[in-house]
């Protein structure tokens, strides 16, 4: 079964575009924040001038024109990312198919699955019993010094 076409670059958009938007919106919101603060503190001090009425104005229109742009990028990405999603899905269902043809094929080829190979088993068991002997004649030898010492406390000369 073939999956078609694999790169991504013609399918979707590349993320490096989102973060050049991203960030020129950016660097722009920064000026017209400083610029809103100034004209917001000389508006409630002088809410008579007309200029300043009108800075501010243009102040606030810019910021909600860069808020709209952001939240279309937002909304971009958020597109970008669902597809991506729905195709990842239809990826997923097409290797669960080929993994159950595979099966079916590795059955049909006689190749038993989930069993393991005798001679590895073999190997594995003699390290097991390599091991174990190794702990008894330890144990054995600790044993026999622990009883040595144990029997010539007990059985002490007397001192002359």
């Amino acid at each position: 079964m073939e999956l078609g076409n694999n790169s991504y670059e013609d399918n979707f958009s590349k993320s490096s575009t989102f973060k050049n938007k991203i960030n020129d919106l950016d660097s722009g919101i920064n000026i017209l924040l400083d610029e809103y603060k100034k004209l917001y503190v000389l508006v409630g001090v002088n809410p008579n001038n007309q200029e300043y009425q009108q800075q501010y104005q243009n102040t606030v229109n810019n910021l909600d024109s860069v808020m709209s742009k952001m939240f279309s990028v937002s909304n971009d990405i958020q597109g970008n990312v669902n597809n991506i999603n729905k195709t990842l899905v239809q990826y997923d269902i097409l290797i669960k198919e080929e993994k159950k043809v595979n099966s079916d094929l590795k059955v049909k080829l006689g190749i038993v699955e989930n069993k393991n190979n005798a001679a590895y088993e073999m190997i594995t068991d003699y390290k097991d019993i390599y091991d174990k002997r190794y702990l008894r004649n330890w144990s054995l030898i600790l044993g026999s010094i622990i009883c040595l010492v144990a029997i010539k406390t007990v059985y002490k000369r007397p001192g002359v």
